[in-house]
């Protein structure tokens, strides 16, 4: 059956010539995929955040010439140091995590089961990655924040010496 053919189908299915079984596992589809898009929506705007982390503290950490502890005493230029280089690597794993995040799988994600009748396989196999991707997700998240409070002692440590 045709992509059109079966997206048609389910339609119907939902417009009411459906099972009620038939209805709930439609709904319980829609369910799933639609957290799969919150999932990667939220996932894009925490790596543009990751993205200008780790553009920011490469440029202080690797790139620029110019010290931000010239003058400091040797602890604040190791702890600065230590702190940007740490905060670097963790925003840089947030980054590893939230990659398997918005990958997609051509055969769970894009698209409707083979067939009008939702099987049980189905479901699950989408409530796994659903699961998968959200445990993914809550590494990420965590792992940025790290990061974004790393930068943040980074800049004030930076300011304060």
């Amino acid at each position: 059956m045709s992509l059109g053919r079966n997206a048609l189908a389910l339609a119907r299915l939902q417009a009411g010539e459906g099972t009620p079984e038939q209805k709930a596992r439609i709904a319980a589809w829609d369910r799933l995929r639609s957290l799969l898009s919150a999932l990667d929506s939220k996932t894009s705007v925490l790596l543009r955040f990751n993205a200008i982390v780790v553009a920011a503290l490469a440029y202080l950490v690797i790139v620029s010439a110019v010290d931000p502890f010239n003058g400091a005493r040797p602890l604040i230029k190791l702890l600065g140091s230590i702190v940007g280089h740490l905060s670097l690597i963790i925003s840089v794993l947030s980054c590893g995590f939230a990659f398997p995040v918005i990958y997609i799988e051509r055969d769970v994600y894009g698209g409707l089961p083979h067939e009008t009748d939702i099987r049980d396989a189905a479901l699950d196999r989408l409530g796994h990655l659903a699961a998968r991707r959200a445990r993914l997700y809550a590494w990420a998240w965590w792992l940025s924040v790290a990061a974004g409070i790393g930068f943040a002692l980074l800049v004030g440590l930076a300011i304060l010496h």
